[in-house]
């Protein structure tokens, strides 16, 4: 009866059980070292526990979870010099139960099997990283950590709590890469962030003006490996 009693009380607006706020205390505590995670995690309510079991009495069996981006560098052997190989660029996606742990469990038990899969010349990964996340299905909440959040989900993030950065700076919002790892060293590090913003726009200034300059930095041949 436990289980209709915390379900009542929630759909009534009455006040948590002991045992609720016990579990959320627990999950404020939880996330409380790491700046990434924007809000507190809930903890399971009694609605969502009862919505649960009615959506697997229906023999709903749709797949849940979150579908996960990730993209780097692999290294392929060299087609116009034998023994050589050349750098390549990778997209990949996979569909995960849960994020906690996503780049270890993607890197140590999907990533080499799917890159031998998509790309016949591929030899071995040489960077890995997430650059989008969504979840499966509706009913499916995204993630509050920004390393996960999807590019929208991160641009509104950015518009609405104030972080100290032009999305315009980042090629019109577009480089969401580049916008997660300022976001998350803003969040980790806030002091002195303005004077590591400037000089990032400093370099990629730079960087551009070189490219204009000299179009074979990124239209010549792949970098050897």
């Amino acid at each position: 009866m436990i289980e209709n009693d915390d379900l009542l009380a929630e759909l009534n607006g009455t006040a948590s059980t002991p045992a609720e706020a016990e579990e959320l205390a627990a999950a404020k505590i939880a996330t409380i070292h790491n700046p990434l995670i924007v809000e507190p995690l809930p903890p399971v309510s009694a609605v969502a526990r009862a919505e649960a079991k009615m959506t697997a009495a229906a023999g709903d069996n749709r797949l849940r979870g979150y579908k996960v981006t990730v993209e780097g560098n692999y290294s392929a052997p060299s087609v116009d010099t034998p023994g050589r190989k050349v750098k390549c660029r990778y997209s990949i996606e996979v569909n995960l139960p849960s994020l906690e742990g996503a780049l270890s469990v993607i890197k140590h038990k999907m990533l080499d099997k799917m890159l031998k899969v998509k790309y016949p010349n591929y030899i071995t990964y040489l960077t890995h990283e997430i650059t989008d996340v969504h979840p499966l299905t509706p009913d499916t909440p995204e993630s509050n950590n920004v390393a996960y959040m999807s590019a929208t989900g991160l641009l509104n993030f950015v518009a609405t709590r104030g972080v100290p950065i032009d999305i315009n700076d980042y090629d019109g919002g577009k480089d969401i890469r580049s916008i997660r790892a300022a976001v998350t060293d803003y969040l980790t590090n806030p002091k002195d962030f303005k004077m590591r913003e400037d000089r990032r726009l400093a370099a990629v200034r730079v960087d551009k003006e070189l490219e204009a300059m000299n179009p074979t930095l990124t239209g010549g041949d792949p970098a050897n490996v």
